[in-house]
């Protein structure tokens, strides 16, 4: 019996050991996620997030790496002691497309303190081994030069594993950024030829014939439950994607649907507000598509995702259901000569007036997430006074921050050198709004989030980018 028991404390024994240790592959991720940033901003932004942490950095010969000090452990406690470093590499994959890895490298030494004063003589002995021959050349480890910090690192049990909770930390400072807008009235243009369309850059919503279903063929769950005269809806995104226009779109045709009337509101300046009337009042042909885009916003030489493809489709989408006998209208709210908190001030203005002139019309209204936020101040002006915080006295307000899975828009941005570039960049959401891919779109509201400058959540999907408009069509690219 005794041994009955004795082998099942050895088993337990071993299970517990064997389920204690965290496997190598662990630590590694299963892909390595590509920023859609050059490598020397990356690494940049990697360098400024180790500073923050009071890290500093010592020289390295290739460009492509960053070393951080080795940390002085508490020498107050025992002697044995662990030493601490960040290693970080770089990998350019292309011109704006880098990989960047983070180890964390550990040194331990040990003592004992009790026979400290007994092994004196030893530690000396060991000192002069040391330091007697090592590589076949004397070595002076009290030297401050390449040379011996080199041969010095390579003394001791060294450990290095990847620090996944830093880059998650570099991810999300790199790609859930709030989106960059230009504004127009500020950057100066030369003038873009027209271009010469072919028939395939053409929406062809126009000539299709109208689904025997109806014009909504995607319900939004959780919005049936919202809807009511006078609702405003005010959805943040990050520009760029296919998805938020699609999903808004959905919106806006669930609750015209139910015989409501609706705006939806664009962060378009004013002055394109004729030209989406004419728009909207058109068969959609491809001369009409012409006309609408002739607008400076369309033409701009830094396109900010919201002149994009997705922002073209859901203009023309709101103007099939008017064609369809639905109630809807689109507003363009913005303006590209104001700027901070008076830009916001002139967008909130929009939509109180419009509310006081039309009390049980439903305000759609999709804005950049900074714009959506019910709480003033931003990190780089804490002044400032978002569109969303100058709305909230509107009982029938909810804010709706987006929801998403990781993946990529299109974006504008400042390089290290503070020169504009827009193009395709990574979109990592924090992780109050993430999700996993392929779900139906839903709305959730999360209670005690007024406090959080946050009603509730409006799934979308994965994020894809959507070019452009002027730059037509593009195939949706490759999905893992």
């Amino acid at each position: 019996m005794q041994r009955h028991w004795l082998v099942m404390a050895l088993v337990l024994i071993s299970v517990s050991c064997a389920h204690s240790k965290r496997a190598p592959e662990a630590e590694l991720p299963k892909y390595e996620h590509v920023f859609q940033k050059p490598l020397t901003e990356a690494l940049a932004v990697t360098r400024q997030l180790l500073e923050e942490q009071g890290y500093t950095f010592e020289d390295t010969e290739d460009p492509n790496q960053l070393v951080t000090t080795w940390s002085e452990p508490d020498r107050a406690g025992s002697r044995n002691t662990t030493f601490t470093r960040y290693l970080v590499t770089g990998i350019a994959v292309a011109p704006r497309q880098s990989v960047v890895r983070i180890f964390r490298m550990t040194q331990q030494t040990t003592g004992n303190d009790a026979e400290w004063k007994k092994l004196w003589w030893k530690v000396y002995l060991e000192r002069q081994e040391q330091v007697s021959n090592p590589f076949v050349k004397d070595v002076n480890f009290d030297q401050d030069d390449a040379q011996t910090k080199r041969l010095s690192m390579l003394r001791g049990a060294q450990h290095g594993t990847r620090d996944l909770d830093l880059e998650q930390a570099l991810t999300l400072r790199l790609e859930s950024a709030p989106s960059v807008e230009v504004l127009a009235g500020n950057v100066a243009e030369d003038k873009r030829p027209t271009a010469v369309r072919a028939p395939e850059f053409y929406l062809d919503r126009w000539q299709a014939e109208a689904p025997v279903e109806g014009p909504c063929t995607t319900p939004v769950r959780g919005l049936p439950e919202l809807l009511h005269p006078g609702l405003t809806l005010l959805i943040g995104e990050q520009l760029g994607s296919n998805e938020v226009p699609d999903v808004v779109g959905h919106v806006v045709c669930q609750a015209a649907q139910t015989g409501l009337a609706v705006v939806l509101g664009l962060s378009l300046p004013e002055t394109e507000q004729a030209r989406v009337d004419r728009y909207l009042a058109s068969p959609g042909a491809p001369a009409d598509q012409d006309a609408l885009l002739e607008g400076r916003f369309w033409t701009r030489t830094y396109q900010d995702g919201r002149s994009s493809r997705a922002i073209m489709d859901l203009i023309d989408r709101a103007r099939a259901l008017r064609a369809a006998g639905l109630r809807v209208t689109v507003v363009a709210y913005d303006t590209d000569v104001l700027n901070g908190s008076a830009r916001d001030a002139a967008q909130a203005g929009v939509w109180t007036k419009r509310r006081a002139a039309k009390p049980d019309e439903v305000q759609v209204v999709l804005a950049g997430n900074t714009h959506t936020q019910l709480e003033k101040g931003t990190q780089w002006d804490p002044s400032f006074t978002p569109m969303a915080h100058l709305m909230k006295e509107d009982r029938s307000l909810v804010v709706l921050e987006m929801s998403y899975a990781q993946g990529t828009r299109w974006g504008c941005d400042l390089d290290r050198d503070s020169k504009l570039v827009c193009g395709i960049v990574g979109a990592t959401p924090a992780p109050r709004v993430a999700a996993r891919a392929g779900l139906s779109p839903y709305i959730q509201l999360r209670e005690g989030s007024a406090t959080e400058g946050l009603q509730g959540l409006l799934y979308v999907g994965q994020l894809t980018p959507s070019l452009p408009a002027l730059l037509g069509p593009r195939a949706d690219p490759p999905k893992d």
